[in-house]
């Protein structure tokens, strides 16, 4: 399923507001640490890392995904980066570098071991974690593309504190006009699967409304939403950096 859907989604990771939201949101937390290496886990096709290679030109990228056919195709559209099959769940306890900053975007959700996974990251983790996953109820939509659950800051927080990350971040971002995006979305589930989640590209009218929506969602509140960010950083000295969020 996953292998066969990545051609029909490049419009949707393109263009749809929360994918992109979401990139926005990580490009920041990137520009503030500078890291020299960065471990996009999930990567999917790549647009993350090619966003992160404008914004960060001398980074050396990496991309990990589960699927081989993504990575085989990754690898010949951006020659310069670094690309390797991950399975959060399978490789849960296998040895790999760390990188300064991992960031890893709606992943965790799709594990069978949620905390094992989240215990990987963390030993990927060099200096900072990006990590975004959902937050607000399990929908018909999510249960579609595979997810198994939904968290919590203390789902999340304690794991990654266990396994040696300080959270300077745990943000319950969305309201209100996240959350009614997805209820809106979910009130026809399958209309909305086969007109946003075909292998049609984007018309222009879906283009137009998606930029509608993420012009909306730039005014969310970091608070009682259905999109939980963390910003994680492994500690160097016993001191936090000026101007860190707790």
């Amino acid at each position: 399923f996953y292998d066969a859907s990545w051609d029909r989604w490049q419009d949707m990771i393109r263009y749809s507001p929360a994918p992109r939201l979401r990139r926005e949101k990580a490009l920041g937390w990137l520009r503030e640490h500078r890291p020299a290496t960065v471990l996009d886990v999930g990567c999917g096709n790549g647009e993350l890392l090619s966003e992160v290679q404008r914004v960060l030109p001398g980074a050396r990228l990496t991309g990990a995904d589960i699927s081989p056919a993504v990575v085989a195709a990754n690898a010949a559209r951006f020659p310069g980066m670094a690309f390797t099959v991950m399975n959060l769940d399978e490789d849960a306890q296998a040895p790999m570098e760390r990188h300064d900053a991992v960031v890893c975007m709606e992943v965790v959700e799709h594990c069978l071991d949620p905390e094992a996974a989240l215990e990987r990251l963390a030993a990927l983790t060099g200096h900072v974690l990006v990590l975004s996953v959902p937050c607000g109820p399990l929908f018909a939509l999510d249960r579609q593309v595979g997810h198994t659950r939904h968290f919590t800051p203390a789902d999340i927080v304690p794991v990654l504190e266990r396994a040696g990350l300080r959270v300077e971040l745990a943000q319950r971002w969305g309201f209100p006009f996240f959350n009614l995006y997805k209820h809106a979305i979910n009130l026809r589930p399958q209309a909305m699967a086969e007109a946003f989640l075909s292998d049609k590209p984007y018309s222009a009218g879906q283009k137009l409304l998606a930029s509608a929506a993420l012009a909306a969602f730039r005014l969310c509140l970091p608070w009682w939403g259905y999109q939980l960010f963390v910003v994680a950083r492994r500690e160097t000295s016993g001191k936090a950096p000026a101007g860190t969020t707790k």
